[in-house]
């Protein structure tokens, strides 16, 4: 009897899985949210969004490239999603949004503790050398647009801090989470610190390919996001990944 209604369970799961929707998914690494560990695809926002996903009955496959790129596929159509994206009006014309927000936290200036530099605003980095990413907006128009400091890309985050500490840049744009996590993961972050003063401030969501068959499933998981978040699930997987909302943004605890 036991053996026959595993049978069965066992045949249900096949089947579900047999009719799931693919969904593919592209974004750039971006720790704790999402990363590579090992061969295994992992982050608090991955493993948020594929619960809800799998739920509403979808199949997902996660595909993590640059960030430029991330955006030409979906764009095309090449891929379905995009994960942990700032709701930039540029990105509003070129995708479709989910409503509710995955996280919010502040993009800040990491900088080595032997080399302070002041900062309250964009005009206190006049001929400064500023470490960024590559085809990242910052949520922060005048930082992108402004021609009185010098950008600097790298291809990893990690590159970017590397550079900070070899002195090649004076101060590296990053956010929070995402730094604190790269300079512990480095053994840097003693001595690192960053300026309180936030570049910038932003939701990232799941955003969609703009075609009308995304509709109904952006508004489907916002409305299952909004009800995750409520439980005793969602505040595990924060803790797992060591994150803490201060101020209703997210950071990486000590």
């Amino acid at each position: 009897m036991k053996l026959t209604i595993f049978l069965f369970i066992s045949s249900l799961t096949v089947g579900a899985m047999a009719y799931a929707e693919p969904l593919r998914i592209v974004t750039e690494e971006w720790p704790p949210f999402i990363y590579a560990e090992k061969g295994e695809i992992k982050g608090a926002d991955k493993e948020i969004t594929e619960h809800l996903l799998h739920q509403l009955g979808y199949q997902v496959t996660w595909k993590l490239k640059p960030w430029r790129r991330v955006l030409r596929e979906v764009a095309g159509g090449e891929a379905d999603a995009i994960l942990d994206i700032a709701p930039h009006p540029e990105y509003r014309a070129r995708f479709l949004f989910a409503e509710e927000p995955l996280s919010s936290h502040e993009t800040v200036l990491f900088h080595d503790k032997r080399r302070p530099f002041a900062f309250s605003g964009v005009n206190d980095l006049a001929g400064l050398r500023i470490g960024v990413s590559p085809g990242y907006l910052y949520n922060n128009d005048a930082f992108i647009s402004s021609d009185a400091f010098f950008r600097e890309p790298a291809p990893t985050f990690e590159a970017n801090m590397q550079k900070l500490m070899r002195g090649r840049v004076d101060m590296v744009a990053m956010s929070r989470p995402v730094g604190l996590y790269t300079s512990r993961s480095l053994g840097i972050s003693h001595q690192l610190h960053y300026h309180p003063t936030p570049l910038s401030q932003s939701d990232f969501y799941l955003a969609f390919h703009q075609s009308p068959r995304w509709q109904k499933t952006a508004r489907a998981f916002s409305q299952a996001l909004k009800a995750f978040k409520t439980t005793d699930e969602y505040q595990r997987i924060l803790r797992d990944y060591r994150l803490e909302s201060v101020d209703g943004t997210l950071t990486l605890s000590p």
